[in-house]
């Protein structure tokens, strides 16, 4: 499974905002303000929806290190979310990887901070599927995708499991 342009741009994005907010690493919170800066489909959704950023811009402002500058590496947090953005998207007959898959997947982790910060704001996995099939045509493997919701399955990795699965039979 590849990813999309709009996932290289969003990751040309967060970068951008880790950067910016003087951090040495990528979290899944620059991914989601990354999310902000260019036209998408969960951009959309947020905007549809009034969900506020504003706090967690707030939360990623630091004193900027200019000896880390070009050497900015994933968390794990938001590496196990790219990985698992594969899997939502092979579960909902996309052929790409793009920025709402990984949206599904922040969602889909509860522990994960990203997924945390979205449910403070008012957004859970059900609410952004809704508006996301306001936007855009679902078909969605049920059964899959109720894996893909249980943050227990989230946790000991079976997407990410059917994922390398998926890759040794294709």
């Amino acid at each position: 499974m590849k990813f999309n342009k709009e996932f290289d741009e969003l990751s040309k994005h967060s970068r951008e905002t880790a950067i910016e907010c003087g951090w040495s690493y990528l979290s899944s919170y620059h991914f989601l303000i990354g999310i902000l800066k260019f036209d998408n489909v969960p951009n959309k959704i947020f905007k549809n929806k009034n969900w506020e950023f504003e706090q967690l811009s707030k939360l990623l402002i630091r004193e900027k290190n200019e000896a880390v500058k070009g050497n900015y590496y994933l968390t794990k947090e938001i590496e196990t979310s790219i990985k698992n953005a594969k899997y939502y998207s092979w579960i909902y007959g996309d052929t790409e990887v793009k920025p709402e898959h990984l949206v599904f997947a922040m969602l889909a982790d509860k522990k994960s901070d990203a997924g945390k910060y979205l449910n403070s704001v008012g957004m859970d996995y059900a609410e952004f599927k809704s508006a996301y099939k306001n936007i855009k045509k679902l078909n969605a493997n049920n059964f899959l995708e109720s894996i893909g919701k249980s943050n227990l399955a989230i946790q000991i990795g079976i997407p990410r499991l059917i994922n390398k699965l998926i890759k040794n039979v294709a």
